[in-house]
């Protein structure tokens, strides 16, 4: 055997070595068994800072129809919502941020408009990441949903109308003023923001207990912590050294919107999910 050969067939080896290790992985993470996607048990969630409604108590899940880990959330999301109790209500948003996510999120608002999203919701999701389908225009979209409750013209019309360019701006900036950075993630009771940094099982447990504790009457919000008294004194003496100052730079702080809650803080699934 040559050296090339010798070569050739480590290489090979290797190879097959990673493919073997890529499918494992992926099996793994299809089935939310992956380590970190969804076997930690702790609560992350912020607490934003907003009004809390609780009456009725409104869950709205952010997603696109392009991201993976949206797409493995939906069947156990499905089966999460039809057990909401009376008093919750369940909405999702698409997020919109660049020219493929805002034709998607028109795409998704039409589908519910018309009543289409039993037929046709899951049916996005496999074009895009069963079929590798790329929706590069209007058209192209309009030709999938041909002769699937809606004709690709009036399809056209109900994409580029009024209402729907009115909606995808107001929820646009619902993303924006919770600061909805990554999908998938969870807005509940316009107070308390969950995502799946755990893995889809810890964001659905945890969207849970939170509904459970605002339907119970309680407020989830972690207690503030007391600052230290030594530090405090520091601050205050520093504060008295700069007014004595001449030279003293005026500090200037800015308040986080969202402060993290629950536990330790864990990554996102494959790092941090970006909006498709």
């Amino acid at each position: 055997m040559t050296k090339v050969e010798r070569v050739r067939i480590g290489l090979l080896t290797t190879l097959g070595v990673v493919v073997v290790a890529v499918i494992g992985y992926g099996t793994l993470y299809a089935l939310n068994l992956a380590p970190g996607l969804g076997t930690s048990t702790e609560r992350q969630f912020n607490t934003l800072d907003r009004p809390l409604e609780t009456n009725p108590i409104e869950v709205i899940e952010f997603f696109s129809y392009g991201c993976p880990h949206c797409a493995n959330l939906e069947p156990m999301l499905d089966s999460w919502i039809e057990d909401l109790p009376e008093n919750v209500d369940f909405k999702r948003i698409h997020v919109a941020v660049d020219t493929m996510t805002t034709r998607l999120a028109k795409t998704y608002l039409v589908l519910r408009s018309q009543g289409l999203l039993d037929e046709n919701h899951r049916r996005v999701f496999d074009a895009i990441h069963e079929r590798n389908t790329v929706f590069i225009n209007d058209e192209q979209l309009a030709e999938f949903m041909h002769g699937r409750g809606i004709e690709s013209s009036r399809f056209l019309e109900a994409l580029n109308s009024r209402h729907i360019a009115r909606t995808i701006e107001a929820e646009r900036q619902v993303a924006l003023d919770t600061r909805t950075l990554g999908v998938p993630a969870m807005l509940i009771g316009n107070k308390f923001q969950v995502t799946a940094r755990g893995g889809n099982r810890q964001l659905l447990a945890t969207s849970q207990w939170l509904v459970d504790e605002l339907l119970a009457g309680r407020d989830p919000s972690p207690p503030a912590e007391p600052a230290d008294e030594a530090e405090a004194t520091a601050i205050e003496d520093s504060a008295t050294a700069d007014a004595d100052d001449d030279t003293a730079v005026p500090a200037v702080t800015s308040e986080p919107a969202a402060t993290e809650s629950g536990g330790g803080v864990a990554s996102e699934p494959d790092g941090e999910q970006p909006e498709e």
